[in-house]
């Protein structure tokens, strides 16, 4: 029942989440299962290792099918998101930490960036930030 309970509220929080919002938490997940990746090669967990790195090949291709190609950056972005997925699919063939440990500093970079544009976003919204008289 209390697991029932929190897949509601997971899924309720995630629902009323901004687009930007939503953004970072892919990110965030997505480098959490990279990392995770990581430890369960390193321990020979390698069903385990599979495991996060087809999640976070799917969650690659949830970022790229997302995107809106009407926008100059959406192009720039796809090329980002095949380099990152062909990445993934290559240390999950070779169960390399080396390529995860390269790609995860670059998943935070890019992570970052979008907080910041998010946290933008926010400030330039009517009404938000503006102080009262």
């Amino acid at each position: 029942m209390l697991t029932n309970a929190y897949a509601q509220y997971k899924e309720q929080s995630l629902s009323t989440m901004a687009p930007g919002e939503l953004l970072v938490k892919l990110f965030d997940e997505l480098i959490k299962q990279c990392r995770l990746a990581v430890i369960h090669i390193e321990k020979k967990d390698l069903a385990a290792a599979n495991e996060s790195l087809m999640k976070s090949q799917t969650i690659v291709s949830t970022l790229d099918s997302s995107l809106d190609m009407r926008y100059p950056i959406s192009g720039e972005l796809h090329n980002f998101y095949i380099f990152f997925a062909q990445q993934i699919r290559k240390a999950n063939l070779e169960k390399n930490v080396n390529i995860l440990n390269e790609l995860v500093p670059l998943l935070k970079e890019l992570r970052d960036s979008f907080t910041q544009a998010e946290k933008l976003s926010r400030c330039n919204q009517p009404g938000v930030g503006v102080k009262a008289v």
